[in-house]
């Protein structure tokens, strides 16, 4: 019951603040910004949708165990709420980077009270150092992934049953289906964008679900959760050093992502998003069977 409930609930609340972002025009206009592809204005109030399903189960039935996980999952949602709500072409990418650092800070503060980290090498300050890292770069990762409808849930989404496979949580169960129930006003034509809300939220909890997975000195396991994490993780990485490589600042933005690759040499963009899932897909595989 809690999992039908799950999809149900992140259906409504999608719905719903489709129907909200329309009403009070709280969207993300179509202007002719070449960091734009959408035709028409659209709501960007799904990662509230997602943020509040996946909140609302995790506090209010067995897994209580996770609230301060919930609370740093807010911390870092919130940020990217006041990034749509406030700043959304108003405040340049450099002075949004500046204020991301101390938000991701606060997180990773209480992701360690929580008794989360990156214990990959156990030695406690690199342990610190590396969950910061850790979840500065995957929000940032999926927010770069988040530029096409429908491609960013699908490749977070395939990343989640790889974590189903390899951690003992039902953590990414839970995440599965409230991003499924975004899913269906994303897919293209998006009625509703997750927003970098969505986006850094997201990012968020792929990165409690490496920590959840890596093992102590295993260069086996991280190369297999760097797999599972694949696409989004790619972008993040790819696009830091294709920016730095060009001379451009790292928070600058462009369209020379791996999709947009894709849609500038013809194909469409439910092809584009196919080719894309099908890459997920096998380098998830791929990362499962290195894993275990």
């Amino acid at each position: 019951m809690i999992y039908l409930v799950t999809f149900i609930l992140s259906l409504i609340l999608t719905w719903f603040f489709y129907k909200l972002g329309n009403k009070y025009k709280i969207y993300d206009n179509a202007t002719d910004d070449p960091l734009k592809i959408h035709k028409k204005s659209t709501s960007f109030l799904g990662g509230s949708a997602m943020f509040l399903t996946v909140s609302l189960i995790l506090l209010f039935t067995d897994f209580s165990q996770y609230n301060l996980i919930v609370l740093a999952g807010f911390s870092i949602f919130l940020f990217g709420l006041i990034d749509d709500l406030k700043w959304r072409d108003k405040l340049k990418n450099i002075y949004k980077f500046y204020l991301l650092l101390p938000f991701t800070m606060l997180t990773t503060i209480i992701v360690l009270i929580a008794g989360f980290r990156i214990e990959f090498i156990p030695i406690i300050i690199i342990a610190e150092i590396l969950t910061f890292l850790a979840i500065f770069i995957l929000i940032n990762s999926v927010n770069f992934q988040d530029g096409m409808d429908g491609i960013a849930g699908s490749t977070v989404l395939i990343s989640l049953i790889g974590f189903l496979f390899i951690t003992n949580s039902l953590i990414p169960l839970i995440l599965i289906l409230a991003i499924l129930g975004f899913l269906v006003f994303n897919f293209p034509p998006a009625k509703i964008f997750m927003g970098d809300s969505g986006a850094y939220y997201l990012g968020f909890m792929l990165a409690v679900l490496t920590m959840m997975s890596l093992k102590a000195y295993d260069f086996i396991s991280l190369i297999g959760v760097m797999l599972i994490l694949g696409l989004p993780l790619y972008e993040g990485i790819s696009t830091n050093v294709r920016r730095l490589v060009s001379g451009k600042p790292i928070f600058a933005g462009d369209r020379d992502h791996f999709f947009d690759k894709l849609l500038k040499k013809g194909y469409s963009v439910k092809k584009t998003l196919l080719i894309s899932i099908s890459i997920q897909i096998i380098s998830v595989t791929i990362g499962i069977l290195i894993y275990i």
